[in-house]
């Protein structure tokens, strides 16, 4: 805001706002509004969208979750949601089948061992649209070493699919896979996870092992 200098104008001329104020004309820059307006109806959008699938996530990981009331998860998602929207993947046609952000993002706060489990276990598309789960080959004493091991592998699986313009719009399927382990190597295997991977929607698989450690073990998009 400036005064006016050999002037008494008023009303509003190229980027510049003439007017008066107690007595002195004065002048001021136009405000760039209608940006603002446009970056902070974009930047609620995106809070929205992530708060959405959030909780559609959130709702399929029920059984997952250590606590599925705890707000303190529910942020910690949706900023991690905010983060990948704000990459914009609408606007790209091509598959992704690989998403870093939610990639190892787990449903433990204070989680020292699930980045092992996370990296071990890769999740893949399949030819055919299907999502696959990687399992390592098994042939150590423990193979789930630094968690007890009782002679079982639990893996609880679950796999989501949410439309990226419509959350509500979500379809999710849950199996059981338990691998008996007495010593004998067991080679690598694959799980089929029965859920199309689509154009416009977010897939994500949560693993759980022997109850004890859960999160996310692969994202990809379209």
């Amino acid at each position: 805001m400036g005064k006016q200098r050999d002037t008494q104008l008023t009303g509003t001329f190229g980027d510049s706002i003439f007017y008066k104020s107690g007595g002195s004309y004065l002048v001021r820059a136009k405000g760039n509004t209608g940006r603002q307006a446009k970056e902070a109806k974009l930047q609620a959008g995106i809070l929205g969208k992530a708060s959405a699938i959030s909780a559609k996530l959130r709702t399929a990981f029920t059984t997952l979750l250590p606590e599925p009331k705890n707000r303190r998860l529910m942020y910690r998602l949706n900023n991690v949601l905010q983060r990948w929207l704000r990459t914009v993947p609408v606007d790209f046609p091509d598959q992704v089948n690989e998403i870093p952000l939610l990639r190892g993002f787990s449903f433990h706060e204070d989680d020292v061992l699930g980045g092992m489990f996370y990296a071990a276990m890769p999740v893949k598309r399949t030819v055919d649209g299907n999502l696959s789960l990687q399992v390592p080959a098994l042939n150590s004493a423990n193979p789930i070493s630094p968690l007890p091991f009782t002679g079982e592998i639990r893996l609880k699986l679950i796999a989501v699919s949410c439309n990226l313009v419509d959350p509500a719009i979500t379809n999710s399927t849950e199996l059981l896979s338990v691998i008996t382990y007495t010593g004998i190597p067991i080679e690598a295997q694959e799980i089929i996870l029965p859920i199309q991977t689509k154009a416009g929607y977010l897939s994500v698989v949560a693993v759980s092992v022997n109850e004890q450690i859960a999160g996310i073990v692969g994202a990809m998009y379209n």
